[in-house]
């Protein structure tokens, strides 16, 4: 990669690392798995002109330590000698009059199996007090650093953010002029292209976009718009790498049917997004905190969400990276905080299923994992109280299990009730799942329908029909009827039946916490009962 492109869209990293160094942190944990990428960044950062008589040095436990930029260095770079050993790096920094210092996956050797090696732990304890009044910065950079507690007021953190929209257009414009020279590679790319393979690229490591790109191309035997599905398939294969995330497709808003206060709340965070809003002054709208028993469409109002304001879905599963017990164990943590970097990247709508689960286990993480499950839980609580570029989308079934700062304002634009449906949105359901079936709903009497179903949620709405047209399917393939469906919701035992407790509590709870109602807004949720 040329200099000249290289540096396009690292200009914020550069200035963050920039100022650190200026403010003599003696110890940078940099997370990340693009060292290349972050050796680049450190390079810009050596070059610019009050770094620039420091040098720049690097070190691996294979290599040793190498200088590859600074005074007095000729052609290629310069090697240590007897420098491989982890301790002796830190030696011959405790020596140094200046310099800024890359070690390569030096954690491991800090925490050996898990357990601190307490004489290395202490060297460079005594290593960052003793450099704290010299030009020198020591950056470790790795996946994940380790949790040392001893070494926790001497080392600042940083995560290594995926590449920009300004990085993936200079690292496409390369990946391009690289294939321009083959002569049996066809490049078709105009801007409206151009465009939108930077927007399918958003997300993925360099490494990745580089990978992408060449399989594109040599399946393509080129790069045109036709390769935009490739590249998409390749970033939800990385998305489902990460562990955490999965990509869901979107669902037409007209599949969901009734809670015409909760499509409002949808139309207006589409419209806080917008560029002609933000230059207005309007601040883009966090998101929601969907509350209501199983079945009620929370999940399907996350895929509705993304086709109204046009992002892609990314649903975070919280469980799926705990470790026994409920910890965070391990390279959990890890998982998480990448999975936010993709979705701050991607700038989609993030989907946390079951809430109060996900941020559940804070009182008991000091005994089960060390505290690792809280600072995870505090660095998501975190992220959603900061960000502006993401909206969150959380479903809470018991809301008994949530603390008050885990839903305050900032974290949530709204707290939404998805209560059962009323008989008019009962009707609109059915009217839903008929359509989705290829049934006419005007050939249904859908108000004996709705009558019928007193008590029902959407899932078992969904049920009834879907179980209907099965029986109609098995007597002859014929005709699905208004009777085939009553038949069906008569041999369903609703929800305001086995759960008419919990309904009540939720309500209550509603109420209590001025939650919104999905159907009919604010003061709705104060004043409606329904009659179980």
């Amino acid at each position: 990669m040329s200099n000249a492109a290289e540096n396009v869209g690292l200009d914020a990293l550069v200035h963050e690392l920039d100022i650190l160094i200026r403010a003599r942190y003696p110890l940078i944990a940099v997370n990340s798995f693009e060292e290349g990428r972050f050796l680049r960044v450190m390079t810009a950062v050596s070059q610019l002109e009050r770094h620039r008589a420091k040098g720049l040095f690097v070190w691996s436990r294979v290599g040793g330590l190498r200088q590859i930029g600074g005074p007095g260095l000729g052609v290629g770079e310069r090697i240590i000698p007897d420098t491989t050993d982890p301790v002796a790096v830190l030696d011959h920094i405790a020596s140094a009059e200046r310099g800024l210092y890359v070690l390569c996956d030096y954690g491991s050797y800090l925490m050996p199996f898990g357990q601190e090696e307490p004489r290395l732990v202490r060297q460079l304890r005594e290593l960052a007090w003793t450099i704290k009044t010299r030009p020198i910065t020591v950056l470790l950079i790795e996946p994940r650093f380790p949790e040392v507690v001893a070494l926790e007021k001497e080392v600042k953190r940083i995560d290594l953010p995926l590449p920009d929209e300004p990085e993936v257009r200079a690292l496409l414009d390369v990946e391009l002029g690289r294939l321009a020279d083959y002569s049996n590679v066809q490049l078709a790319v105009d801007e409206r292209v151009r465009e939108q393979l930077v927007q399918a690229l958003l997300g993925l490591t360099e490494g990745e976009i580089e990978n992408a790109i060449a399989k594109a191309a040599i399946t393509y035997r080129g790069i045109g718009p036709d390769v935009l599905p490739l590249i998409l398939d390749e970033k939800r294969s990385v998305i489902r790498r990460s562990g955490a995330l999965s990509y869901s497709h979107p669902e037409p808003s007209n599949h969901l049917g009734g809670y015409l206060h909760l499509r409002r709340l949808l139309h207006e965070a589409a419209v806080t997004f917008t560029p002609a809003a933000r230059a207005f002054g309007v601040a883009p709208m966090k998101g929601l905190l969907l509350v209501g028993l199983p079945g009620t469409g929370k999940d399907l109002t996350k895929k509705i969400a993304a086709s109204i304001l046009g992002r892609p879905l990314l649903d975070l599963d919280f469980g799926a990276v705990m470790g026994e017990g409920g910890g965070v164990i391990g390279s959990a943590a890890m998982s998480i905080k990448r999975a936010l970097s993709i979705a701050t990247t991607i700038q989609g709508i993030l989907g946390i299923s079951e809430f109060e689960k996900a941020v559940g286990g804070l009182s008991s993480s000091a005994r089960t994992d060390g505290g690792e499950t809280a600072r995870t839980i505090a660095s998501l609580l975190n992220w959603m109280a900061e960000q502006q570029d993401v909206f969150v989308i959380a479903t809470a079934n018991d809301v008994r299990q949530l603390a008050p700062e885990q839903m305050r304002q900032g974290r949530f634009s709204q707290i939404v009730f998805m209560d059962l449906p009323t008989a008019e949105d009962r009707a609109a359901i059915f009217r839903v799942h008929l359509s989705k079936r290829r049934r006419s709903p005007d050939a249904f009497d859908l108000e004996q329908l709705a009558a019928a179903s007193d008590g029902f949620s959407g899932a078992e709405i969904e049920a009834a029909v879907s179980h209907a047209l099965l029986d109609a399917f098995m007597d002859g393939a014929r005709e699905l009827t208004t009777a085939d469906v009553l038949r069906r919701v008569s041999a369903i035992r609703p929800t305001a039946d086995v759960k008419r407790e919990e309904i009540e509590e939720l309500r209550r709870w509603a109420r209590e916490h001025l939650a919104i109602d999905a159907v009919s807004g604010p003061q709705a949720t104060r004043e409606r009962h329904i009659e179980l």
